[in-house]
């Protein structure tokens, strides 16, 4: 087996380049995600009483919401939400079960997308903050402006 510089194989060097790939993604996940965004734990339903809670960091970008894991090193989120596709549907406390895995002063937001429903647990400030984005959100069935028509309309007034 032929050695490279430093006295290292081919598959060695991979194997470094692999370890350092993964250290720089978690490297970006843990200081520009985290500090940008809010943290939280959210579980997809159905689940079992107090599991399949994920610790998480929520970011918002205009009309999305990116969840992103905890302890996931990919650069994308684990999960995105348009909010006119996002319906509150109710509020609860946690069970003593759940207890054990979320903050007691958290409370828990239930809401649905599409088919799919999810449960976010937060402090008092941050799931504010969700309820709020979430309902100044723009109706779907709101019509949008058909800017082509709008343009001809302008463009008719300044002949005049």
């Amino acid at each position: 087996m032929e050695r490279g510089p430093y006295g290292m194989s081919f598959v060695q060097w991979i194997l470094v380049a692999i370890i350092v790939i993964v250290a720089a993604l978690a490297a970006w996940r843990f200081f520009f995600v985290r500090s940008a965004g809010t943290s939280v734990v959210m579980r997809m339903l159905p689940a079992d009483d107090g599991r399949h809670w994920r610790h998480g960091t929520i970011v918002y970008k205009g009309d999305v919401l990116h969840f992103f894991k905890l302890r996931s090193l990919g650069p994308l989120a684990d999960a995105a939400f348009n909010r006119q596709n996002i319906s509150l549907t109710g509020r609860r406390h946690a069970t003593d079960r759940e207890a054990s895995v979320l903050e007691p002063v958290n409370g828990i937001v239930t809401f649905t997308v599409g088919d799919v429903e999810w449960e976010l647990s937060a402090d008092l400030r941050t799931e504010m903050a969700f309820t709020a984005w979430v309902e100044a959100a723009p109706d779907v069935r709101q019509q949008r402006p058909d800017f082509h028509r709008l343009r001809d309309r302008v463009s008719r007034s300044r002949r005049r």
